[in-house]
Formats: structure tokens, C-alpha cells, sequence
């Protein structure tokens, strides 16, 4: 059910909401809201989903992660994936970077494919466990949310992760999005529908807490 008060799911069995602590109680043939300790006396009826409000549309401009802390926390995710890809390379006998050079081209493109699918497969994963998120982006404090501030699912994280080509595609112009969108969001973020918050600015535990995969 959703809170009436801010639109904020909530489960069942839940006896007040996660995000405002309004006090839910069940109503036939629907949910309405009663009132809190110390808030409004008078109950309202719960918002049509049609209507509902993102929870990330409230929080502030300092909860998302900024353009420079992302790009440190790609710029550590870069270190981590580089050292599988270096030692593959230098097993196949082939150049620790690729130069366009090299006279094996069958295993230039294992090696193209393997590290392709190595990074989805690093992002995509760690970006939909419950860490939420890449070691670089653990390591700079951030995290990935649905607009819910629920745990994204592995099918978003791919959808985010391939939505990053066409950022690069259009000379990379889809990574400044963060410098102008609301939300600080990147082009492949809107794609997927994630935000990139800091956890410890959050005001109140999200609704991803409680296990909910978008």
C-alpha cells in the first residue's frame, strides 16, 4: 500500500510509513491513512499509484552523487578491471594495450569480448546486490536506487550499464547530464531510471530497505 500523506509504498503489515512515520490502517474496500502521534488528527485516503510522486523527486540536490565523485568511483573501477584484462592479455602473448597492431586477431577479439562481458558482468552484479554498488562506488560512499531508493534488479543494471555506450556515442555528452538534471542523473541513468545517491545523506531509511527489486 502506499502512504497518503507522501505516496511512499509501504508493506501491509506495516504499522506506520518508513518515510514520513504517518500511521497506516486498513479500511475496506482500500487503505487510508490515520493519524500520527502529535501530527493532524484527520485521516486521508491514499493517493492513486497514477499520481504518485518519485520518492527521489523529494529528496535535495546534495543527496545524488556529483560529476567528480562518480568519475573517481569509474576511475577505481577502471584500476580493478584493468589487472584481469592486463594478465589475460599478457598470457595470450598479445600487447598489455591494445594498438590495432597485433598479427593474432582472433585473439584480439576473444580478448574484446571477454573484457566487454567482464565489465557488464562486474557492474551489472555488484550494482544489483545488496551493496548496491561497483567497489569504486563503495569506496566513494555512493550507491544505485530505482527512483523508489529501492535495489535495482540485474535487468535495470544491464539497461544502465549498455544505456553508458550511447552517453560515450554522442562525445560523451550523456556523462555532463549530471551538471544540469535534478537529480544529477546521467543520460544512461534516465535510460534505466536510477539515480546515484550517497547513503549517508539520505533523510530516512528508503523504501529499499525492505528487499523490493524494481
Amino acid at each position: 500500500m502506499f502512504c497518503g500523506r507522501c505516496g511512499t509504498w509501504a508493506p501491509e503489515s506495516a504499522a506506520a510509513c518508513p518515510a514520513c512515520g504517518e500511521a497506516l490502517q486498513a479500511n475496506n474496500p482500500g487503505m487510508t491513512v490515520g493519524p500520527a502521534p502529535g501530527m493532524h488528527a484527520a485521516g486521508q485516503p491514499i493517493q492513486h499509484l497514477a499520481h504518485h510522486t518519485p520518492l527521489a523527486s523529494r529528496w535535495t540536490h546534495d543527496v545524488f552523487g556529483g560529476f567528480w565523485r562518480r568519475w573517481a568511483a569509474a576511475f577505481v573501477d577502471g584500476i580493478v578491471l584493468f589487472f584481469p584484462q592486463a594478465i589475460t592479455r599478457v598470457a595470450l602473448n598479445l600487447p598489455l594495450f591494445a594498438t590495432g597492431e597485433s598479427s593474432d586477431a582472433m585473439a584480439e577479439l576473444l580478448v574484446s569480448v571477454g573484457t566487454l562481458v567482464m565489465y557488464w558482468l562486474y557492474s551489472t552484479l555488484l550494482e544489483s546486490s545488496a551493496r548496491q554498488a561497483t567497489l569504486g562506488q563503495q569506496l566513494l560512499g555512493l550507491q544505485v536506487m530505482d527512483l523508489e531508493g529501492r535495489r535495482i534488479s540485474f535487468a535495470r543494471a544491464t539497461a544502465r550499464y549498455f544505456g553508458q555506450i550511447l552517453s560515450a556515442l554522442i562525445c560523451g555528452v550523456g556523462y555532463l547530464f549530471n551538471l544540469w538534471t535534478s537529480r544529477r542523473q546521467m543520460l544512461h541513468d534516465l535510460i534505466a531510471g536510477c539515480v546515484i545517491v550517497r547513503p549517508d545523506r539520505l533523510p530516512h531509511p528508503a523504501p529499499a530497505q525492505l528487499g523490493e527489486l524494481a
